[in-house]
């Protein structure tokens, strides 16, 4: 029914709808409306879960993180993540020494003398800090030699062995390496050296300082020389980066008497603790070798976490007494973690720097003298004694 421009229906609001089996425009967008709920609900689920395996991923690595410094720390087995394989003493044996390749520089060192110096590398750092260990400290011993896994980027100038070459890359294969070093040093390189130091790629030893210090000891008692940690043992051991000394009985004990002794020598993954725990067995214990006024010759951290005393307190096999700059004195011998230009840099300044400074003479003389430049280190005076 019409009325002007009105329009009536007399059909009820009910039967305006569509019939149940039809679909109308208005159902449509409901369905649709619907299923995009639906997966709306489902990419939240989705993102929900992953959310939560973060969490647990999260705080699962912030968790053995956390157990792994305490057992780090304390020394105490919380986590055996990495149990003890003993199977390197069959592995990572004398068989290994047969196929070492020995540049010319390492045969031509002397076979005998106060002082073997030996450091551990690999042919990642043959480019960078092998050059600087080398060119510096190295050459100041007796003997010095690299031991290394290959000749890459080496030449004959450098007195390198390859006795790392049948054994892997792993912090956890250290012991095996250091074994296997001290056995080769005694029976292939030389048994005629009063004292054997070892030390890494980033150490830096001030040779004198050493030399000095070990004449007041005598080489034919078992001596265990370096920087006494206390971690899991009474005894101490020396701390490994910062180097550690040896003397010739030591030695001939270690290769003779412990080297094949499973007992006596057992593997850890802490290769300094594992090298002191060896020779402890057998009663050489580390020496106390700080100095009269009781300052370390020995400095195993970065040179400013002891200037710092920014040491950890449970390592210490002796307590902290001296930081600042009495860390710097007359009487030390060795630091670690060093940077090749900072071993290049500390050794400019005790060799040439000092020179000038600390020549003998008056200054009158020293003004007048034709200044000319040295081509080796060898012919330099030894660091100031002040």
């Amino acid at each position: 029914m019409k009325i002007g421009k009105f329009s009536f229906s007399n059909e009820s609001e009910e039967d305006q709808k569509d019939p149940p089996s039809l679909i109308s425009s208005t159902t449509t967008p409901n369905i649709f409306q619907k299923n995009i709920r639906n997966l709306r609900s489902v990419g939240f689920c989705a993102d929900e879960y992953r959310f939560s395996f973060i969490i647990v991923f999260a705080i699962f690595f912030f968790g053995a993180y956390f157990l792994y410094q305490v057992q780090y720390k304390t020394g105490i087995d919380i986590i055996p993540l990495f149990p003890i394989d003993d199977s390197g003493f069959d592995k990572y044996n004398e068989h290994l020494l047969g196929s070492v390749k020995v540049s010319e520089s390492a045969k031509n060192q002397p076979k005998s003398g106060s002082l073997l110096c030996w450091a551990m590398t690999t042919s990642v750092y043959h480019k960078t800090r092998v050059p600087a260990i080398t060119e510096t400290w190295l050459r100041r011993c007796d003997a010095g030699h690299l031991f290394t896994n290959s000749d890459r980027f080496l030449n004959a100038s450098t007195p390198y062995h390859t006795v790392f070459d049948g054994l892997p890359e792993s912090y956890y294969k250290l012991f095996w390496k250091t074994r296997l070093a001290l056995l080769y040093i005694y029976k292939h390189v030389s048994k005629d050296f009063d004292w054997y130091f070892k030390g890494d790629d980033d150490t830096y030893l001030i040779v004198e300082n050493l030399q000095r210090y070990l004449a007041t000891l005598d080489p034919n008692k078992p001596y265990f020389i370096g920087y006494r940690l206390s971690r899991r043992t009474e005894t101490g051991y020396n701390a490994g980066g910062s180097g550690y000394v040896m003397s010739r009985e030591a030695m001939r004990i270690f290769a003779e008497k412990l080297f094949n002794d499973k007992e006596k020598c057992p593997y850890h993954e802490w290769e300094d603790y594992a090298i002191a725990q060896c020779l402890a067995s057998v009663g050489i214990v580390p020496l106390d070798s700080r100095d009269e006024k009781g300052r370390q010759r020995f400095l195993p951290w970065r040179p400013e976490q002891h200037f710092y005393a920014d040491l950890t307190r449970s390592f210490q096999m002796d307590p902290i007494q001296i930081w600042g700059p009495a860390i710097y004195h007359e009487n030390l011998i060795s630091m670690h973690h060093l940077y090749p230009d900072e071993i290049r840099l500390i050794d400019g300044l005790l060799y040439s720097i000092a020179r000038g400074i600390w020549r003998q003479g008056d200054l009158e003389d020293i003004r007048n003298e034709t200044t000319t430049v040295s081509t080796s280190m060898d012919d330099t005076l030894p660091p100031p004694t002040i």
